[in-house]
């Protein structure tokens, strides 16, 4: 009986193991375009730029061809992103869920949450 419950907890552990080494971190790197419906129309999309410096990510929002928000306080865990942004003075939160092709999180600030979706934009062959 002893060998029995030995060899279950044994297959638990290794089932247990193999899931958090099957969770591969998602490179969250390019360009990524969004859209977020129930902000106000001249922040409801644009561009989400995720670089890589070193270990740090850096990330920028681009909204039309020259408005750009600096994000900070970017932290990157497994398939989770969270970042900072003050638009118009005010912080905003954001947080995402990043897939190989889309992320898909929500802004909150200080009036609310709002959801938005990303897609990654493929980038072009020079």
């Amino acid at each position: 009986m002893k060998f029995a419950k030995s060899l279950i907890l044994i297959v638990l552990i290794v089932s247990a193991s193999a899931n958090l080494f099957a969770q591969k971190k998602v490179d969250p790197v390019g360009t990524w375009s969004f859209y977020a419906e129930a902000a106000a129309y001249e922040y409801n999309s644009g561009d989400i730029v995720i670089k890589k410096e070193g270990k740090e990510y850096t990330v920028k929002i681009v909204y039309g061809e020259s408005y750009e928000i600096k994000g900070s306080d970017v932290v990157m865990e497994k398939d989770q992103i969270s970042f900072k942004v003050y638009i118009e003075g005010e912080p905003v939160n954001i947080k995402g869920t990043v897939t190989k092709e889309t992320i898909n999180g929500t802004a909150s600030y200080s009036e609310g949450t709002i959801s938005f979706k990303a897609e990654r934009k493929k980038e072009e062959k020079k």
